[in-house]
């Protein structure tokens, strides 16, 4: 706003300026012709009162007596018939042509008719002449007119339009300084708020449910602070009714599973009758995992998050003592700066993913193979290796509920599940003697 008002300010300033000049300029022309027109003074008088005014006003001053040696300032173009458009000075007050200027009688208590000791003098007029303007009045002196002319520079009037502009721009830029630092100060306040509503939204997104934006600030973002509430609220009471339906379910599932399992152990023996226990025993593996996943603790949130070194310590620990038994070489491999290697996945999960591989490693391996688990990254994925110099899993095994090696095939499929819930993947590989299934785990 400041730019676009410099242009119209510095013209009416310049405006300003310039009429301020000339009316100057005028009423010194007009003080000199009110001298000339009562014919006091001889030519020496006038050259005195002229270099006076012109060493007050530098050099600006030029009169005409019509005697062809101009007095002041020379102006060839100051004189009565000069060949200059002269025109009216705007608001000079004065009507341009001649005039019968009111005179003061001989003994001063009132006013009358010029006589002949006062001449006429003319309305101010202006002309526009190089470097600047050409104020001129016209008086009357002893039957004879005479020109007084009094000349603005440009330069002066640029000057003064200078530091007219100068003061104003300084004001305008402690008028804009002092905007900029309220607008800081509300952008701020403003922000703030915004910020802690932004703030909120991501520990949502973090799957803390116990989230609340304050509501507080303007209007607008109290308003959004309390929508981000309720969506809050209703993503809490919605994972709650999904949990308790899957319980119930679960539940519900049960008393039925119960029923087939007591009709098939009265079945005789048989391979038939194994298979359906396998069948059965993976079904209700499979009701308890969700039944677990379903009273997991409301504060691990919707996108739980876990430290993988910890658990992996956790988990390879409790199962030492029996490799150690089976006098198995264990080696447990951790990344430098073991802290804050977190992942996506509750703790329950990955313990239960990490059981099953070690499960596995150890019921399909014979007693003293080497057992091996490793921890590293992957970008921004975390990796956990579980390794063992047994013959390997083919990559059929990783289709739910099967397996080469006797078992339902379960072990592998929470490990898979587990790994995908993370937003990762199980891998199956081998390297040199050591048959490895690798979880990749996504970061939260």
């Amino acid at each position: 706003m400041l730019l676009l008002l410099a242009v119209p300010v510095t013209l009416t300033v310049q405006r300003n300026v310039q009429q301020d000049e000339e009316q100057w300029a005028a009423s010194v022309a007009q003080g000199v012709a009110d001298l000339l027109s009562t014919g006091r003074g001889d030519r020496d008088d006038l050259v005195a009162v002229v270099e006076r005014i012109d060493a007050r006003d530098g050099g600006r001053v030029t009169v005409d007596v019509g005697d062809g040696a101009p007095v002041g300032s020379t102006r060839p173009d100051c004189s009565v018939d000069s060949d200059a458009r002269f025109g009216p000075l705007a608001d000079a007050g004065t009507p341009p042509g001649r005039r019968d200027d009111d005179a003061r009688s001989p003994d001063g208590d009132s006013y009358g008719p010029p006589d002949a000791r006062v001449g006429r003098v003319y309305g101010a007029e202006v002309a526009s002449v190089d470097g600047g303007r050409l104020v001129r009045v016209v008086a009357e002196q002893r039957g004879r007119d005479v020109a007084v002319c009094s000349f603005v520079p440009s330069s002066v009037v640029g000057r003064e339009t200078l530091e007219q502009v100068g003061v104003l721009g300084l004001a305008g830029l402690v008028t804009l300084a002092a905007v900029a630092g309220l607008a800081v100060v509300v952008g701020r306040r403003l922000a703030g708020h915004l910020t802690a509503a932004a703030a909120t939204a991501e520990r949502l997104a973090d799957g803390d449910l116990d989230a609340r934006a304050p509501q507080d600030g303007p209007r607008e973002v109290r308003s959004v602070s309390a929508a981000l509430n309720r969506l809050a609220g209703r993503i809490d009471e919605l994972l709650v009714a999904e949990r308790e339906t899957v319980a119930d379910l679960s539940h519900r599932l049960r008393t039925p599973v119960t029923a087939v399992r007591l009709d098939v152990e009265a079945l005789p023996e048989s391979p038939q009758k194994r298979e359906l226990e396998d069948h059965l025993d993976h079904l209700e593996r499979t009701l308890t995992a969700v039944i677990q996943a379903a009273r997991r603790p409301q504060r691990e949130g919707a996108v739980p998050r876990r430290d993988a070194v910890a658990v992996v310590q956790d988990r390879f620990a409790y199962w030492a003592p029996l490799l150690e038994d089976q006098r198995r070489d264990a080696v447990l491999e951790l990344p430098d700066g073991a802290a804050g290697w977190e992942v996506r996945l509750a703790d329950a999960d990955l313990a239960a993913a990490l059981d099953a591989l070690l499960e596995n490693a150890v019921a399909h391996t014979a007693e003293g193979v080497p057992v091996a688990v490793t921890v590293s990254s992957v970008g921004t994925d975390t990796v956990v290796e579980v390794r063992d110099q047994g013959p390997g899993v083919p990559p059929s095994a990783l289709r739910r509920g099967t397996s080469d090696r006797g078992s339902s095939g379960l072990g592998l499929d929470i490990a898979r599940s587990c790994a995908e819930a993370s937003g990762g993947r199980l891998e199956l590989d081998r390297d040199g003697p050591w048959s490895l299934v690798r979880l990749v785990l996504g970061a939260p």
